[in-house]
This record gives structure tokens, C-alpha cells and sequence, in this order.
């Protein structure tokens, strides 16, 4: 078996507990999820590996999933959603 150090399974949740937990310093429209090379101010990415912090150093995202360790590597202007 695969263990995934980014996902851990601890669930079931109710979406709408996961979503009430989530305190954002801002809002923006998002309209898709990419990488962290290619995502664009209107986009969420994600830092699931240290194997990414050059990308995660100069991505464009507005929110990024990821770890609590990981997120020191993101930009200013990209929010961590842990």
C-alpha cells in the first residue's frame, strides 16, 4: 500500500463541516485547479511535496492546498488552505 503523507483519510465529513473550518483572509472567484506552474490568479493549486517548492516559490495561485510544514514555501500573495 501507497501511504500519501499529503491526504490522510480520518473521514467521513460533512462538506459543510470541512468548508465552516476554513477561515480565508480573502475571496475571490476561483475557476479551476492547476498546477502549481501553471495556475493563475483566479486558480487553487496544491503543495503536496517538498519535490515542489520551486514552483511553489513563484506560483501565481490565489489559494494553495497544503501542508503546515509546506507552506512557508508559498508566496505572499497565495493563501495556504491546511
Amino acid at each position: 500500500m501507497n501511504k500519501n503523507i499529503f491526504f490522510k483519510s480520518l473521514g467521513p465529513f460533512q462538506s459543510s463541516e470541512i468548508i465552516d473550518n476554513i477561515i480565508l483572509k480573502k475571496s475571490i472567484q476561483i475557476f479551476d485547479i492547476k498546477t502549481l506552474a501553471l495556475a493563475q490568479k483566479t486558480d487553487l493549486t496544491f503543495l503536496d511535496s517538498i519535490n515542489y517548492i520551486n514552483e511553489a516559490k513563484t506560483t501565481k495561485a490565489s489559494f494553495c492546498l497544503t501542508t503546515d510544514n509546506l507552506k512557508t514555501y508559498l508566496p505572499k500573495s497565495c493563501e495556504p488552505i491546511i
